[in-house]
């Protein structure tokens, strides 16, 4: 394997990622987010990754959790962990369960196989949430083999930070590192090495510290460092993100709110040599303009502190508005669910994955397209428009649209040269695009995006401005260059 060759910020434009030497947009959608528990279970695995690569997807969320989604809502006891279980149901955290290792290994071989870059996140809060004492919905604490109860390890009176009862969503168990917890940390730290040691031979991995992230920001960037140290011992750059939560007042709202007014200290945009690319999936709770201007507000910060890639992991089904609570989500329409994806896209992102599909969760909103019909035809579609761009090269220039009303329509441009334009559908109508850049002779087609198909090829004339009228009130794209 060819360190050139791994994933990496691409070097012509480090907005956006390159793989095996060449640029790259990052597209996906799965049903599950730890598909690697599927490795050894029949064809199931290869059969989704091939499913995705089928619709032009070459991403996935892989989260290093046991959490598995049933009937009867989500559950910690059923999917192996990473230690050693004996015979008395408890857990030795000196030695490991080699199975559930070699289920990884399956997992990234075949991913890397099919050129499918997997974000690999570590801690997911809902895994160390919860009651020891008693098992709860919503939280895998009383399963988890770091739980003491769980472990034969360490007991209780061993770490300060540990006790017995209900946690806080974000367990003081992860503070470990920051409060110098010796035994947590050597543990936390081994684990963690493994996991970075399991991904070396493999090219296609970013590496993502954890969901939903509430926890210290000291927390976060000393196990950014740790990894990259760990890759760089072995000749190795690896790429590592935090992923913050966005559940306040919006920029254009408000200034107060920690998370959007200092992104240099509460949004790790700040410091790119730790964080070396981000993730803002929470931001897919928002929609229409909001959804928009909070990606580019937050893509300006980045700027000015160090362009890096984007990355959206989970591009959610329903609406969780930023300074709503958890329980207050709504449903969209399955257009607006995909035009999230697009919006995006015209943002300037890196990535952009559905998030998974869980039908069976009992009395919830849909979470995701998933990888299904939806899913499958947003990307196909969005890979036939990027294929018909020099989309690395492009930047988002709304400014060149004009007779244009909120959420109606994105533009993506390099200007004087080619330019693309995705419509919502909410509100129909025509725009203005100002081609005065360009000169000559443009080719206009239309991308019908639901049909994943292309329209009609019509030229278009340079230097003026042009009435864009897309040809129904679905989700359109169309390309001109």
């Amino acid at each position: 394997m060819s360190e050139s060759d791994a994933i990496r910020p691409y070097s012509k434009n480090a907005a956006y990622w390159q793989y095996r030497g060449e640029p790259v947009l990052l597209l996906g959608g799965s049903n599950r987010d730890n598909l690697f528990h599927w490795a050894g279970d029949g064809p199931r695995l290869t059969e989704h990754l091939d499913a995705l690569v089928a619709c032009g997807g070459n991403y996935l969320r892989c989260t290093i959790s046991s959490r598995e989604y049933t009937p009867e809502g989500y559950r910690w006891d059923i999917l192996p962990y990473p230690w050693l279980k004996r015979e008395d149901g408890k857990y030795d955290l000196d030695q490991w369960d080699e199975s559930y290792w070699a289920r990884l290994q399956t997992f990234l071989a075949e991913t890397q196989r099919r050129s499918i870059i997997v974000q690999l996140e570590i801690w997911d809060m809902w895994n160390e949430s919860g009651n020891s004492e008693k098992r709860e919905r919503g939280g895998g604490w009383y399963d988890s083999p770091w739980n003491p109860n769980n472990n034969v390890t360490y007991d209780w009176s061993d770490s300060p930070l540990l006790e017995p009862g209900k946690t806080d969503f974000y367990n003081r168990f992860f503070w470990a590192p920051v409060e110098h917890d010796e035994l947590l940390t050597r543990h936390q730290e081994r684990f963690i090495g493994r996991l970075v040691d399991e991904v070396l031979q493999f090219d296609h991995v970013l590496f993502q510290i954890d969901n939903e992230s509430g926890i210290a920001f000291e927390v976060g960037e000393y196990w950014a460092k740790f990894i990259a140290a760990r890759g760089q011992a072995a000749g190795r750059s690896l790429f590592v993100c935090d992923s913050r939560r966005f559940h306040s007042p919006t920029p254009v709202v408000t200034t107060t709110f920690k998370d959007w007014a200092n992104p240099d200290i509460s949004v790790p945009v700040g410091n790119p040599e730790v964080y070396t690319f981000c993730d803002i999936s929470q931001n897919n709770g928002n929609s229409g303009q909001t959804h928009y201007d909070n990606l580019l507000w937050y893509r300006s910060k980045v700027i000015e502190h160090g362009v890096r890639p984007i990355n959206h992991v989970k591009c959610y089904h329903f609406l969780w508005p930023t300074g709503e609570g958890f329980n207050k989500r709504t449903s969209p329409s399955d257009a607006e669910a995909g035009a999230k994806f697009w919006r995006v896209v015209f943002g300037g992102a890196a990535s952009i994955r559905f998030h998974r599909d869980t039908p069976t969760k009992p009395g919830g909103l849909r979470e995701g397209f998933g990888l299904g019909p939806e899913s499958a035809a947003h990307m196909r579609s969005m890979r036939m428009l990027a294929d018909a761009l020099d989309l690395f090269v492009m930047e988002p220039h709304n400014e060149l649209l004009d007779a244009r009303v909120d959420n109606q329509a994105y533009c993506l441009a390099a200007p004087g040269k080619q330019y693309a334009v995705f419509f919502t559908g909410q509100p129909a109508g025509a725009v203005e695009l100002d081609l005065s850049n360009a000169s000559g002779a443009l080719k206009q087609r239309w991308l019908d995006i639901s049909a994943s198909a292309w329209r009609d090829v019509a030229p278009v004339q340079a230097g003026t401005t042009q009435t864009i009228q897309p040809p129904g009130q679905q989700l359109w794209a169309v390309v001109l260059g």
